[in-house]
């Protein structure tokens, strides 16, 4: 009798064969696991996939496991971001890829079921199909704002689509265990999260920050509901035919499908939330909480503002008036401290037009002499092209005594992260200015929103030699300028003065790498040269440190008292 081999379900065919699978895959290496699981999605994304509910169980179950996965490499993305471009680059595409597969997998599935009213199979998973679908697309927002990224129209219709969907079935508050170990949701709270995610984000926050804010979103969501007409004059609303998120409430009338949400509650709930950290703050003065109550604090301050129904904005570190112009900018630590050692020693090419052999041969010639430009570039510009910023000048749109409002090409954007220094100087001028990047926002594919605090009038390059101890020390006590045999390395000399007429504030940045506030240094600067200590510390980065300068007077002995 003969007998017909059936095909093989495949690792996702159905619950059993997707819990083997799983339970292959090894657990110490989360990357190697996150590959396997999108190779899989991508198949069944495929157009000519078959799909089935019992199929799509399977894919919950995948999807279920791969949560532990995802809270494994969001770990190793927090704490080790910060140390490698690499590492962070690796970490941020394996959790993007993952997501992105479940994305695909979803829409795939969602398009199976098109139908006004699903058959019967179908029916029942189509609640947790479309809330996993609108939880993969918040792990997408906060993975974007993870980059200062903001979604695109298109990416809003995504999430406005499947939500739609279910309220036409009225399954939006039905309620779901999605993750087995945890607490009924619904899609509803789900979209909630997901508005409060975008809405929350300033363009200034740090990974850190904005994962601690989506552990808090269920918490805050669960008192939350849409509802067809508004609560108030001054509530948020969505539109669901749009592609935007929560917005708030103007005087003009609304069109569309809008719902609306009070987030008075939420707002209460944060006021609550910043009295009790305002008190263990002040009760824990030597604490080593002290910083992490206060950063949390700082957050349910920015929060409460940004949802406050009244909407009371923070008080700015000074007026904005508006500008405009070009801007050469210099990105990082490196590049800027490199252009500031070659443009010092750079010699400036002169040309004096007056008395030259060749303009006097081309005015008989040709009647006139070739003007300037028509020689070449301007003197210093090709050096210039080799550390400026890619993808042209930045735009200048506003400023104000504390920072600048800049627009610069998305293609540097991407490259881009909070707290990196950055070098400006308007086309046509001489002087360079120093700030810091505090926020970030991409307004399309071509622009980006960059936000500078100034920390820098006057920047030079700076020689730093370290001091040994013996002849140098002596010297030092003598009060004379030590011999420079030390280590050598560059660092930034910056002076600022926030108004015209004050004295001028002078700090120092150097490589993280050579930070050590216990030696002392001879620190040069053009023809100038004395000896310091780094004082007190204004910031520490992986690349850079921003500390301010504490002079040795003579007389003060090498293990003197340190920076104040």
């Amino acid at each position: 009798m003969l007998r017909f081999r059936t095909t093989s379900p495949g690792p996702i065919g159905n619950a059993r064969s997707a819990e083997r699978w799983l339970a292959s895959l090894p657990l110490n290496d989360p990357l190697v696991a996150q590959r396997n699981i999108v190779a899989e999605l991508r198949k069944l994304a495929a157009r000519a996939a078959r799909r089935t509910p019992t199929v799509l169980e399977a894919v919950f179950i995948v999807d279920t496991h791969a949560d532990g996965l995802v809270r494994a490499l969001t770990a190793q993305y927090i704490e080790h971001a910060k140390r490698s471009s690499g590492i962070e680059d690796q970490l941020w595409q394996a959790l993007f890829e993952l997501t992105q597969g479940f994305q695909e997998c979803y829409a795939a599935f969602a398009r199976e079921i098109a139908e006004p009213m699903p058959r019967s199979k179908w029916h029942a998973h189509l609640p947790g199909l479309i809330a996993r679908q609108i939880v993969h697309l918040r792990r997408d927002a906060k993975l974007r704002l993870y980059r200062c990224e903001r979604w695109v129209p298109a990416k809003w219709s995504e999430l406005l689509g499947p939500f739609t969907r279910a309220c036409a079935h009225r399954i939006e508050r039905t309620p779901l265990r999605l993750d087995p170990t945890g607490g009924p949701t619904t899609i509803e709270r789900e979209f909630l999260m997901t508005l409060l995610l975008q809405l929350a984000d300033p363009g200034n926050l740090m990974p850190k920050q904005i994962e601690w804010i989506a552990a808090q979103l269920d918490e805050w969501c669960q008192p939350l509901r849409l509802t067809l007409k508004p609560s108030s004059a001054n509530t948020f609303y969505v539109d669901l035919a749009g592609s935007a998120g929560l917005r708030r409430r103007s005087v003009a009338p609304l069109e569309g499908r809008v719902l609306f949400v009070d987030l008075e509650p939420l707002h209460a709930l944060l006021l609550q939330n910043r009295v009790v950290l305002e008190q263990a703050v002040r009760s824990e003065p030597r604490s080593g909480k002290k910083s992490q109550h206060r950063e949390q604090l700082e957050l349910c301050v920015k929060l409460a503002s940004r949802i406050d129904p009244e909407f009371k904005p923070l008080a700015r570190h000074g007026e904005r008036k508006p500008a405009g112009g070009a801007v050469d900018a210099i990105v990082g630590f490196p590049k800027i401290s490199g252009f500031l050692r070659q443009d010092k020693t750079a010699a400036p090419a002169t040309v004096d037009g007056r008395r030259n052999f060749g303009n006097t041969m081309e005015l008989a010639v040709f009647g006139r002499t070739r003007t300037e430009q028509e020689y070449g570039p301007e003197p210093g510009q090709e050096q210039l092209a080799a550390f400026t910023a890619s993808g042209g000048p930045w735009e200048l749109k506003d400023i104000s005594a504390s920072g600048f409002r800049l627009h610069a090409p998305v293609s540097i954007a991407m490259e881009l992260t909070l707290n990196m220094l950055v070098a400006i100087r308007r086309r046509g001028e001489d002087a360079w200015v120093m700030g810091v990047v505090r926020r970030m926002r991409r307004l399309s594919a071509r622009d980006a929103d960059i936000g500078l605090q100034l920390i820098a009038n006057t920047l030079t390059s700076a020689e730093l030699f370290e001091q040994r101890k013996g002849r140098e020390a002596d010297d030092a006590m003598n009060g004379q300028v030590p011999a420079v045999t030390g280590p050598q390395f560059h660092g930034l000399f910056l002076s600022f003065n926030r108004r015209e007429g004050e004295p001028p504030v002078q700090s120092l940045i150097v490589p993280a790498v050579e930070y050590h506030p216990s030696r002392q240094y001879t620190l040069r600067v053009g023809n100038l040269a004395r000896t310091i200590r780094h004082g007190r510390l204004l910031e520490q980065h992986a690349d850079w440190v921003w500390t301010v300068i504490d002079p040795v007077l003579p007389g003060t002995a090498a293990g003197g008292a340190g920076g104040h």
